[in-house]
């Protein structure tokens, strides 16, 4: 089985209408997930909701439930200058991007939170046949609770605001994780706000592409 996770609807709906014999479940009192076969595999897909907690807590509810050979990412993200709209990326690896415990002397690094690696890694095998597969490039995805558009940054990447949150419920759970990444807007561009509303509505059939690539 495998757990394909999604932040919102526009992320999914077409993905959806990919999986045959599709079940609809409640996974919470206001959240659902799907059941069903995507290229002939058992999968189970589920859109979070926007943001760091939201994320984390849908995952986890999903890997106490059931066991899954691995997580599959897929959705839109922010990026810094040097890409370009409708990039495709598979993430190497995610830590938060406003997660700061570097005062005092607790050893720290900023990014890391306490007890946890960072930053977090994907699957070496999946995110090597993910690029192959998509003829993607690969970065490090940055995970915080805004949409950053302001340049001052201390990393250059790929920006979201789920991801770093899925990868550390998978490292809890021991689950293999990959995310595949469609930049829908560059940091800190004159137009980046309208880039995002316009692609966030045109990027469904390419986000279900990208998904049955990596399958």
């Amino acid at each position: 089985m495998l757990l394909i996770v999604c932040a919102m609807e526009s992320e999914a709906s077409e993905i959806k209408k990919e999986i045959k014999n599709i079940e609809i479940h409640k996974l919470t009192p206001d959240r659902f997930y799907y059941q069903g076969l995507l290229k002939g595999k058992k999968v189970m897909l589920i859109i979070t909701g926007i943001g760091k907690v939201n994320a984390a807590l849908s995952v986890a509810v999903m890997l106490s439930k059931f066991e899954f050979k691995h997580i599959i990412n897929v959705g839109l993200a922010g990026a810094t200058k040097g890409y370009t709209i409708g990039d495709k990326v598979v993430i190497k690896d995610a830590s938060y991007g406003d997660f700061d415990v570097t005062v005092g002397s607790f050893g720290y690094e900023f990014g890391q939170v306490p007890n946890m690696p960072n930053p977090f890694l994907s699957d070496y095998d999946l995110q090597k046949r993910a690029v192959f597969s998509l003829g993607a490039y690969e970065d490090s995805l940055y995970t915080q609770d805004k949409f950053v558009t302001k340049k001052d940054l201390k990393h250059s990447g790929v920006y979201d605001m789920e991801g770093a949150a899925i990868y550390q419920v998978a490292h809890v759970y021991q689950t293999k994780i990959i995310s595949v990444k469609l930049i829908s807007d560059i940091i800190d561009s004159d137009t980046q706000l309208e880039d995002f509303n316009h692609f966030e509505r045109t990027s469904a059939i390419i986000l279900k592409e990208m998904l049955l690539s990596v399958l």
